[in-house]
């Protein structure tokens, strides 16, 4: 398992505190998932990545969210996220394996008011075959959402994508 750098860490941690604090406002039922390597099966820790959190929606099912705090990259008319290939395929096994939708929840570096969600489904398509490396998705491509609305107003907005 590689190294991560501790500023980046810090920014993720901080990204997930919010991303639970708003879960918390919302009052919806939700589970903080432990990430330490032990919470996987042994045969499962080079292909799965469990989110951070899963969502229940009482008498509906539960969705799952990784958060992410990323750099926007490119032109302002047309500004993209850069994701690891590896990772968004680990959390896609999650996803396929336990049916559970999952979704990347990326706040902009710099900017904690601002998140946009990414179907992990759908970015597979963007990643294709490709083992390795990075994809750049574009902001456009996710659903853009205020963290200073309520969480079930974001909810709402997924049936309308």
């Amino acid at each position: 398992m590689r190294s991560i750098d501790r500023h980046l860490q810090e920014q993720g941690a901080a990204g997930e505190a919010q991303f639970r604090d708003w879960l918390d406002a919302s009052r919806l039922p939700y589970i903080y998932v432990d990430q330490t390597q032990e919470t996987v099966p042994e045969h499962f820790r080079s292909t799965m990545k469990r989110p951070d959190f899963l969502v229940a929606l009482p008498f509906v099912g539960a969705i799952a969210f990784d958060t992410k705090v990323k750099t926007v990259y490119g032109p302002t008319a047309n500004p993209y996220f850069v994701f690891d290939v590896a990772e968004i395929r680990r959390l896609a096994v999650f996803d396929r394996l336990f049916r559970v939708t999952t979704f990347l929840a990326c706040q902009v570096a710099g900017d904690s008011a601002q998140s946009t969600w990414f179907q992990v489904e759908d970015i597979m398509l963007a990643v294709g075959r490709r083992r390795r490396g990075t994809v750049q998705v574009h902001l456009g491509d996710g659903l853009d959402t205020r963290m200073s609305r309520p969480f079930q107003e974001a909810l709402r907005d997924l049936l309308v994508i």
